[in-house]
């Protein structure tokens, strides 16, 4: 037997597992989501005593809640409310009327249909349910605060006896 009949499936076997290693690694791996504005909640949710419409106003009729426009937050922060210095950041994007880059929390994999429609307006679930307690945050979590896993999903269906078909949610 040459050396190339032995080496070849070794190296092989070696790239493979470093590919299988290293992907699996990354899937692993939670990437720390970092907010352009380090937004309160608290303050917002629990002071002003807002509801999550109001800064998410598709949550009630459609599958994606919507993350705040600048329109949204401008109605509020056309001026200085407070020293914060993360307002002067807010303000910034306000003067320069340029949408603020939040970044998506939570993702819904590609083979799920999910509605937040379904949920909050026909099943009249509350947000916290499913996304935790961030109307107490005083600032942006690094990443979701509930893992919203299909064990997660089913558990729920399962208590509130709503349907566990497959086809009702996996596309």
């Amino acid at each position: 037997m040459t050396v190339s009949k032995i080496l070849l499936p070794a190296i092989l076997l070696l790239a493979a597992g470093f590919v299988l290693t290293s992907g699996a690694a990354r899937l692993a791996k939670k990437e720390v989501i970092t907010q352009p504005i380090q937004f309160n909640h608290f303050i917002h949710v629990d002071t002003l005593e807002m509801a999550c419409t109001d800064c998410h106003p598709h949550v009630m009729e459609r599958e994606f809640a919507g993350r705040p426009t600048l329109k949204i937050c401008a109605e509020c922060h056309d001026i200085s409310l407070t020293d914060s210095p993360e307002e002067v950041i807010l303000l910034e994007y306000v003067q320069s009327q340029k949408e603020i880059p939040w970044r998506r929390l939570y993702e819904v994999p590609g083979h799920v249909f999910y509605s937040h429609r379904r949920h909050t307006t026909v099943a009249g679930i509350d947000c916290m349910e499913c996304h935790g307690e961030i109307g107490l945050s005083t600032t942006p979590p690094p990443g979701p605060l509930t893992n919203l896993s299909m064990k997660f999903c089913m558990d729920c269906h399962e208590k509130k006896g709503v349907t566990t078909d497959c086809n009702a949610c996996h596309r």
